[in-house]
């Protein structure tokens, strides 16, 4: 559904994205990582049409890039809230994407009543708060029932409820109607909770990975006095990773270093600790 060969993208002089490769099949969710200004909104402008690049090669939804106004019947791009007018409702813009779409009036109430933004659908935009714009720009790209879903930071400003209402809708959309999603969000415990495989964005490139379903037998460890800097597979001051097969000769050491032992848990292996790893993050 999402195909993307050597893609490479500059801004002056600047190289953003360097030769980036990977391939989503239909029906797939997958995670777009990165720290800001890594490049994750570029790619995904890249990859909905609205950037040009130097080289490489796009296919979206069986249309090579650039598609043109066919690519945007098939595709859903939630973007930042600067793409709102704030002077027209959000009805107003709900109207405009059916319009062009070719999809009726019950369709903006069935989509506002499922995102949860019905009882302000006819506010202006300029009154919104952030929550309430981030449910707009949802309805708006899921109006028209996309093949393929791109979210960049879908749950910026949602309290906890409108997080998980969007969460269970998104999940909703890619299990009952085989809907693509590609999701960029620096929320790690929500992109964990929709799925195992992510996309790293580091330097321009894509770094992947594929999480277990299961934990890891590592275990970390937490002592009361602080760790020396050559501590093997140190964690921070106070802690420590030890595999399940030499967690017991690790307790002896402790002891016979004098270290007072605090704690000792599973070692939870997501997309943080992945992200920790790949950026150096201690």
């Amino acid at each position: 559904m999402i195909e993307v060969k050597n893609l490479s993208l500059a801004y002056g002089s600047k190289a953003i994205l360097k030769q980036v490769n990977f391939q989503i099949e239909a029906g797939e969710v997958v995670g777009l990582v990165g720290p800001n200004g890594a490049g994750k909104t570029t790619l995904l402008s890249a990859l909905t049409g609205l950037l040009p690049y130097s080289e490489g090669q796009v296919k979206v939804a069986g249309l090579y890039m650039p598609a043109g106004k066919a690519l945007y019947r098939k595709i859903g791009f939630m973007q930042d809230n600067s793409v709102l007018y704030p002077q027209l409702t959000g009805y107003d813009h709900l109207q405009y994407i059916a319009l062009a779409q070719g999809f009726s009036k019950e369709s903006i109430i069935e989509t506002a009543e499922r995102v949860g933004m019905i009882g302000y659908l006819d506010q202006a935009v300029g009154t919104y708060s952030l929550g309430m714009k981030q449910h707009l720009l949802f309805a708006c790209a899921i109006l028209h029932r996309p093949q393929v879903l791109f979210l960049d930071e879908p749950y910026n400003g949602l309290d906890p409820t409108s997080l998980i209402r969007i969460r269970e809708l998104v999940m909703q959309l890619n299990r009952e109607e085989g809907m693509t999603v590609l999701i960029s969000s620096h929320n790690l415990d929500e992109i964990d909770r929709m799925t195992r495989r992510i996309l790293f964005v580091k330097e321009g490139q894509i770094i992947e990975r594929t999480l277990a379903q299961s934990e890891t037998s590592d275990y970390v460890v937490t002592v009361q006095e602080k760790l020396a800097d050559d501590w093997i597979r140190r964690l921070s001051d106070y802690s420590f990773l030890v595999s399940a097969s030499q967690l017991s000769q690790a307790l002896v050491g402790l002891e016979l270093a004098g270290l007072t032992l605090i704690g000792v848990e599973p070692r939870q292996f997501g997309s943080e600790q992945v992200y920790r790893e790949l950026f150096e993050v201690k």
